[in-house]
């Protein structure tokens, strides 16, 4: 039996076997989803550092939600909830809170948007950004009522509602950049975004 390639046709062809697991790799996301955990994780660690080091303590930008709604208006509705309640639970751990609250807050207010899925435009950018700005008003608003139903006024701190609709509305503004950015990671931007 004879070897009929030279060694060039063999690197060649190693080349395009590569580069035909890296394109599989980027159409199946492999990176894209494991990418957002690792940045949702840090940007939970860091959220206190971050405010501290800013020093505006009572504005509350929460990049979670971005990812949530980037997420559910892909149909990766499965990945988004998990998403949601791992994120919330990391929340949870490091603060002051009791262990579930932010948990099933994000889960039930993105279970709520994804209800809305029959009504709403998922793909239009400023629904997105409405729907971003709707779930931190309404993650405040539940996290409220909740502190007022249980008994945990001492350990959480008070908000006032013109701080949450200011940092609901500068997170509904820089959430066309992350979507873009986010696009642009996933490998296909979509003319809807543009």
């Amino acid at each position: 039996m004879r070897f009929n390639k030279t060694p060039i046709y063999i690197y060649q062809d190693i080349g395009v076997g590569i580069r035909d697991y890296l394109k599989l790799w980027r159409e199946n996301h492999v990176f894209f989803y494991p990418s957002t955990w690792l940045v949702c994780g840090g940007f939970v660690l860091l959220r206190g550092s971050i405010t501290q080091l800013v020093g505006i303590t009572w504005l509350d930008i929460d990049l979670i939600p971005i990812f949530l709604v980037y997420l559910t208006a892909k149909d990766q509705n499965v990945k988004a909830l998990c998403l949601a309640f791992f994120m919330g639970l990391l929340t949870d751990i490091f603060s002051a809170c009791p262990l579930g609250l932010f948990a099933l807050t994000y889960s039930a207010i993105l279970v709520g948007i994804n209800s809305c899925r029959q009504f709403l435009d998922f793909t239009n950018i400023k629904t997105s950004v409405l729907l971003v700005a709707v779930f931190l008003v309404a993650k405040w608003c539940l996290v409220l009522v909740a502190v007022s139903i249980l008994p945990l006024g001492q350990s959480f701190p008070s908000m006032r509602v013109m701080p949450v609709f200011v940092s609901a509305l500068i997170t509904g503004l820089i959430t066309p950049l992350i979507f873009y950015l986010l696009n642009l990671v996933r490998g296909r931007e979509d003319r809807d975004y543009a």
